[in-house]
């Protein structure tokens, strides 16, 4: 079980409430965080691995505290198209080359570099917990592959990675992130007098400068900002009167990109996406080595077209024949490593998310569960591992809220408006929740609308239909939707947990990790709502009996 959040700024304890992101006394096996400033992996310049540091210090303690070991989780994004197509990512050259931003220089080159970082950084700094470590991941640009697959950009995607483009890119990032330097510092940020870090000379890779830096006492806001002379955040790591050391040395890199290629023996890449993505995969194995930092790739439900299919009656066969099978045809003709695990640097496990949203937050873009939809799903992805040597599926950014009743003293509620209300289905499908009624007679229902959910509750009008949600009853309640199931009215029991976590372990499911930015969470952090500990609750409770992985 997983969370979003970290690095938290206050000290934990087990009872502790400080902070947007306070673990304290609600343990969880991982936390996930975007890396870097903007959370989309900031093109144009080399995001320094700080957040994978800070969480590694943060979890070191909190593991202690919540008497848990946890993993950092890292959301890498060397390209992007969560907002609609995007080919700059995959440009490396001089200015001009982006449409976003024309100041930005070598784009490919600074994702890679960023992405060794925090590989690097993961794989030197382990969470500690009782004598055992607790590796970090790599969770790899959500979004790319279905948006991709979804509306056809592959063609231009590979127009765009001309032969020797990827190796070129590499080998830049591979001579900044792999070569020892020395590094004066003159900086004092802070204005202390006489700090251990002023004036000293740091021998090491800029991830082994920046460790030692911090290690020092040397500001990690300094870092996280715009102007630091070592290493900073701003395009091409600039700092306004010339570069940072890190934006210097890689200047370096770009004219002359040299490294150690008998340590680091380099494949040739592949012109096309295939061969981008097997190099990101290198990269992430040849700094951190199988066996530690482990990494996966994302995919969509919508892939596919839309995610309206998962509420439909479907037959195994047809799951296959609407999802996983053009699925996984699709990844092995355009993008093999990322779900093959026997690959030359295969990932480790596959991950695919809901949608990141509350389903009460937007209905029309098929956010609205009932149990015959997440059965669908976790058929889906099951078949898609199973056809894939059996590769672990993560579920990741699962929404978190949960079904309200009458009996709740402190129901979640929308913008903190009484009468308006938060939910979703995911935790009550999984954990079961005993204070509903086998027939869902105290779930929450307001006044009866096709254009509210959160006032609606129990009342919303679902949007029926052989292409939307297909209800068995027309002009389906919501509540009525909930209880519909094998076809049948009236036919599921939401108090209970119906044996859905060891459906999803049958699956190859071997983690949930909850939340996102607007998403309900095990913690209140960012802009989410407060589900005031009950999924926290839910996961302590589930801790004293957890289901067991299927291993192959």
């Amino acid at each position: 079980m997983g969370a979003i959040g970290g690095p938290d700024v206050t000290t934990a304890t087990a009872t502790s409430t400080g902070g947007n992101d306070d673990f304290g006394g609600k343990p969880v096996d991982a936390v996930f965080k975007y890396a870097g400033v903007n959370g989309n992996g900031d093109p144009g310049m080399i995001d320094p691995p700080t957040n994978a540091w800070r969480m590694t210090n943060d979890f070191n303690s909190l593991s202690a505290v919540n008497k848990r070991g946890i993993h950092v989780a890292i959301v890498e994004y060397t390209a992007q198209m969560s907002g609609g197509q995007n080919f700059d990512d995959f440009t490396n050259g001089t200015a001009g080359m982006s449409s976003s931003n024309a100041a930005a220089t070598y784009v490919m080159g600074r994702h890679f570099s960023g992405l060794a970082a925090d590989a690097i950084m993961l794989a030197a700094n382990p969470v500690r917990f009782n004598a055992q470590t607790f590796y970090g991941s790599l969770l790899m640009n959500p979004d790319l592959l279905g948006a991709i697959q979804q509306n056809g950009y592959i063609s231009s995607v590979n127009a765009a990675l001309p032969a020797g483009a990827v190796n070129k890119a590499v080998a830049q990032a591979m001579c900044l992130m792999t070569t020892s330097r020395s590094y004066t510092n003159t900086s004092n940020p802070n204005g202390l007098s006489a700090p251990t870090y002023l004036n000293k000379t740091y021998t090491g890779t800029p991830v082994q400068i920046l460790s030692a830096l911090l290690a020092d006492g040397y500001p990690e806001w300094s870092i996280d900002g715009q102007g630091d002379p070592f290493w900073n955040t701003s395009v091409n790591n600039s700092t306004g009167s010339g570069y940072s050391q890190v934006g210097t040395w890689f200047n370096a890199c770009v004219s002359n990109p040299t490294y150690n290629t008998t340590t680091y023996p380099t494949p040739t890449f592949a012109a096309g996406f295939a061969g981008w993505v097997q190099a990101n995969n290198w990269l992430i194995r040849s700094l951190a080595p199988k066996g530690g930092v482990t990494f996966g790739w994302q995919d969509n439900m919508w892939a596919v077209g839309t995610g309206f299919w998962l509420h439909q009656n479907l037959t195994a066969a047809q799951i296959a024949s609407t999802f996983s099978t053009p699925m996984s045809n699709w990844l092995n003709a355009n993008a093999p490593s990322t779900i093959s695990m026997t690959a030359a640097y295969g990932p480790d496990f596959f991950l695919f998310d809901r949608y990141e949203m509350d389903d009460s937050a937007s209905p029309g873009a098929a956010t609205l569960y009932n149990a015959r939809s997440w059965d669908n799903f976790l058929s889906a992805v099951g078949q898609l591992s199973k056809a894939n040597n059996n590769i672990p599926i993560m579920l990741w950014q699962i929404p978190g809220s949960h079904i309200p009743n009458t009996t709740e003293a402190t129901p979640e509620l929308f913008q903190g408006t009484a009468g308006s209300y938060v939910f979703s289905t995911a935790p009550v499908y999984f954990f079961g929740d005993s204070n509903l009624t086998s027939n869902l007679s105290n779930m929450i229902a307001g006044a009866a609308s096709s254009t509210n959910t959160n006032t609606a509750v129990g009342n919303f009008a679902v949007a029926c239909g052989t292409s939307a949600y297909n209800c068995l009853t027309p002009n389906s309640t919501y509540k009525q939707y909930l209880m519909e199931y094998n076809n049948l009215a009236n036919n599921y029991n939401w108090s209970s947990n119906n044996g859905k976590l060891t459906l999803a372990a049958n699956n190859n499911v071997f983690a949930i990790l909850w939340g996102g930015g607007n998403t309900t969470n095990v913690i209140k952090n960012f802009s989410n709502t407060d589900d005031h500990g009950w999924l926290a609750n839910k996961i302590i409770q589930y801790y004293t009996s957890p289901t067991p992985v299927v291993t192959h």
